[in-house]
């Protein structure tokens, strides 16, 4: 009985929030982008207020990351805007289509495509390694238009409607999205034919993982993009994108991982440790933009 209970709570909630973002997304359609931005800061001082096991796990792991370098003061106001930048980009999440196709390069501005490109002309298809930094959700579109076929891959949501409502999402432009429980061979394929495979890899996870070390602390690290890009030659290239002051998107690609080391075990670990420096230097760069409250070193 206690489990019937539980779970009928637990499908009750469920149903809530699901409930809730289709009318907040049917809201911001409705409203456009400049007051529905307006209504994000409002809702995000809100959020920020009313969440007080979100904030301290924040302030914890800016903490950690940081040390003595911030202030109790330093910390809140990191807090307080990434839970800002979080709901704005939310705001340009559920808007991305209707602005990609009216004027893709006003609201994501895109630096160094050339590195990307140049790597698809060798062949051996690229992993393209980001993070949760602006609207990260804009990156697989914007840059279909550009031209590149890509793949992207992510993990599958608890709650089958708004499992069904990201993946949508993600496969407007001709993206494909592939789950990450899904068959690994999708993937490979696509880079054998030379397409371009973007994946997150800056969450604690439950597959294939290594740790490495993020500010200083061991952090356990999804591997697998790493693996497939040295055994299959595909080129290891960096994409972050950033929220400007203006409200407008700006991505940038940097040079490819090159990999060092006698063994493929070694070389994964090299890759890996290059790119958790470059997220790590971006982020101490612009501390608000990342998502803090994410348990990175629970395990």
């Amino acid at each position: 009985m206690v489990r019937t209970n539980s779970r009928r709570l637990k499908a009750a909630k469920n149903t809530a929030i699901y409930a809730v973002l289709r009318i907040l997304i049917i809201l911001v359609k409705i409203l456009g982008r400049k007051f529905s931005l307006w209504l994000a800061r409002l809702l995000a001082l809100l959020a920020f207020h009313c969440a007080a096991g979100e904030r301290r796990k924040m302030e914890a792991h800016l903490s950690l990351a940081f040390g003595n370098s911030l202030t109790d003061k330093e910390r809140k106001s990191i807090g307080k805007k990434t839970f800002l930048n979080i709901a704005l980009n939310l705001v340009d999440a559920v808007l991305m289509e209707r602005m990609l196709r009216k004027d893709p390069d006003r609201c994501m501005e895109v630096e160094n495509p050339d590195i990307a490109r140049r790597a698809l002309e060798r062949g051996g298809g690229i992993v393209f390694l980001t993070a949760h930094l602006g609207c990260f959700e804009m990156l697989p579109p914007r840059f279909s238009l550009l031209g590149f076929p890509l793949i992207v891959i992510g993990a599958r949501i608890y709650d089958e409607r708004l499992n069904a409502l990201i993946a949508r999402n993600r496969r407007m432009f001709d993206v494909q999205y592939v789950e990450r429980d899904n068959d690994i061979r999708t993937i490979v394929r696509g880079l054998k034919e030379g397409r371009a495979f973007g994946v997150l890899c800056d969450l604690n996870t439950r597959g294939e993982s290594r740790e490495v070390p993020f500010f200083g602390i061991p952090a356990r690290t999804l591997s697998g993009p790493f693996k497939l890009a040295l055994k299959f030659g595909a080129a290891l290239i960096p994409i972050f994108t950033l929220r400007g002051p203006d409200h407008r998107q700006y991505a940038a690609l940097y040079p490819e991982i090159t990999p060092e080391g006698n063994s493929l075990e070694e070389k994964i670990i090299f890759s890996m440790q290059a790119y958790h420096r470059l997220l790590e230097e971006i982020i101490r760069k612009n501390p608000a933009q990342w998502i803090w409250m994410h348990e990175r070193w629970k395990s």
